[in-house]
């Protein structure tokens, strides 16, 4: 009786020589097919395109731009700021095929994030109008700090009919090039990693400043203060008179509310500049520990090194608390109650106006700027009140020249 067969083991068998011969054809195909290339028995021709992919590689004026940017806005940054925009400016303006369309800038803006950066988003938007065949940039981390920014910026400008190049003038590196993505990709994730060390640096040394009491916090929006020429924070005497209306007001039983009213009905200005107080500034100003000489660090901090967002400290990080850091404008007592007043939340409305603050002579100074701790002059003052600002003017200069003195021989 015949032994039985193994479908099977045919199958594969067969399906396996197949293949085999398959690929031996296809061997033997592109053999033949190359030897009758080279000699000469099939014929064909490369047919170059009339026009180049970049608007920039063929025109005869090539419609250029720069983008400088700097991150901060220290005098250190702006001498490599100012550096930036003319050399650009003089390579663009000295080539004779190039026409300038805009040197671009973001000064004192960080790379971590386009949503700041008002000059790149202006130069992309004129590059999607089919304004800019190339632009020009100091370096990858100069056009950018967040890869995904990097790549969604370069791939934009990419898909746009013609493209717009962009030359990395640092790295030698330019997009119209393809095999340049690759490099591109990794020297972005450089800048963002670069960019997350110093983020890092940077917090470390503010907290290290905090827990010594050094830290610098800012009074740019704080009422009632300002710092002087040297940094050293002052009272500003005709804000500290406000803020002294708000404590005794509340503390005389006038809610946040009528305290905010009666304040814009005086036409005074809230420490945004706005004209209407709401309830919520009354409140923070009433709970601000500041304005006892005392100072709070780490209320907030930044949750992302990106996006630079800062959200409230909700038993995540340390704070810091000091005493007596600086003059107080609400001596501790007050403050206290007011604390109190406003834990307890035992405050009606008084169910009459507050009355207005009392008039008086006070010389206000600039905040912040240039001209930061410079003293407002006003040309209704009476001979009186100009003889008054003098001897202000003059005991501050006292002041200053004691504090210089005191530095000098290390008091």
């Amino acid at each position: 009786m015949a032994k039985k067969l193994d479908a099977e083991q045919i199958e594969r068998a067969r399906h396996k020589s197949e293949k085999s011969s398959r690929r031996e054809e296809e061997k033997r195909h592109i053999q033949e097919t190359i030897a009758k290339n080279r000699s000469g028995e099939r014929k064909g021709r490369v047919i170059m395109p009339e026009r180049k992919e970049y608007a920039y590689q063929e025109a005869a004026k090539v419609r250029v731009a720069a983008y400088c940017r700097v991150s901060t806005a220290e005098e250190a940054q702006v001498g490599s700021f100012e550096m930036q925009v003319q050399h650009f400016t003089s390579v663009i303006e000295n080539n004779p095929n190039y026409e300038l369309v805009k040197i671009y800038t973001d000064e004192g803006v960080s790379g971590t994030s386009v949503a700041g950066r008002k000059g790149f988003q202006e130069m992309m938007a004129d590059a999607e109008k089919g304004k800019i065949d190339l632009i020009l940039t100091k370096s990858i981390s100069r056009f950018g700090r967040n890869i995904v920014d990097i790549l969604t910026a370069l791939r934009k400008l990419s898909d746009l009919t013609p493209p717009v190049a962009v030359n990395f003038e640092s790295e030698g590196i330019n997009t119209s090039d393809g095999k340049n993505k690759l490099v591109i990709s990794i020297l972005s994730a450089l800048a963002e990693l670069e960019s997350q060390q110093k983020s890092i640096a940077i917090k470390e040394g503010i907290r290290y400043r905090m827990q010594e009491g050094l830290y610098k916090f800012s009074v740019r929006n704080t009422i009632g203060y300002y710092r002087d020429y040297s940094g050293r924070i002052k009272v500003e005497p005709a804000e500290a008179r406000i803020v002294e209306y708000i404590f005794e007001s509340f503390l005389e039983g006038a809610s946040p509310q009528e305290i905010a009213d009666s304040l814009t009905e005086q036409g005074i200005r809230s420490p945004k500049g706005m004209e209407r107080w709401r309830q919520a500034t009354i409140r923070s100003i009433l709970s601000n520990e500041k304005y006892c000489g005392d100072v709070l660090y780490q209320k907030t901090y930044s949750k992302d090194y990106l996006t630079h967002k800062s959200v409230k400290n909700r038993d995540v990080l340390p704070q810091y608390y000091w005493e007596n850091n600086h003059t107080a404008i609400i001596d501790r007592k007050t403050w206290q109650k007011a604390q109190e007043l406003l834990s307890s939340g035992n405050f009606g409305r008084r169910g009459k106006p507050l009355a207005a603050m009392k008039k008086k002579f006070v010389v206000a100074k600039v905040k912040s700027g240039v001209l930061r701790g410079f003293m407002l002059m006003d040309m209704d003052w009476t001979k009186e009140e100009r003889d008054m600002v003098i001897k202000i003017i003059e005991n501050t200069e006292l002041d200053l020249n004691q504090a210089e003195r005191s530095q000098d021989y290390g008091y």
